[in-house]
């Protein structure tokens, strides 16, 4: 139902753009237009939804991608945006499951596993760390400790940074892989 209504949207775009007249014509169901340069578009448009009714298991149905929101990334599973798995700071998916069938995904989901816990638990410690340094800093602490624990919390968020950005680079490798090898 829904792509019968977006066709027709777009007809009725096509119509207000285009100079030549658009009409829709129902032919078993499906919308087509004819008389426009948009007509094409929505031909191969309801044909990719008829393909994709008859086969779930297509490209469209199965892709992942990746979004993300204040630290938190999303895996995302088919043209719908069906949730698969979230990720964050201190929580990962099964990403090796997710991508499970792809034996390169499977793979880079390792690296993932990885790098992501020891980023993270190195990035939280780092910036505990710093933060004790800063306190003692402020409160006039003149103790060669003060400084130590600065450097130390720095370096340790740096650290830990590193990690995690190398995690999200084999994540995001992962679900690369795991589309390639997804039959088209």
């Amino acid at each position: 139902m829904h792509k019968a209504l977006f066709a027709l949207c777009l007809a009725g775009a096509a119509s207000l753009v285009s100079p030549a007249p658009a009409s829709a014509q129902s032919e078993k169901g499906d919308l087509t237009v004819t008389g426009s340069k948009w007509g094409e578009a929505v031909a191969a448009a309801s044909a990719a939804a008829a393909r994709q009714d008859e086969n779930p298991n297509t490209y469209d149905t199965r892709a992942l991608r990746l979004e993300s929101s204040w630290g938190r990334v999303r895996i995302l599973c088919g043209v719908d945006g069906l949730v698969v798995g979230t990720t964050g700071v201190f929580k990962s998916a099964n990403v090796e499951k997710i991508v499970a069938g792809s034996a390169r995904a499977e793979t880079e989901a390792k690296l993932f596993r990885a790098s992501h816990r020891p980023g993270a638990l190195a990035t939280a410690v780092g910036a505990l760390t710093l933060g004790v340094g800063v306190i003692a800093a402020t409160n006039n602490a003149n103790s060669a400790a003060t400084p130590m624990l600065m450097i130390a919390g720095a370096g340790g968020i740096f650290w830990g940074a590193r990690q995690l950005n190398t995690a999200y680079k084999s994540l995001s490798r992962s679900i690369w892989w795991y589309n390639r090898d997804l039959p088209r």
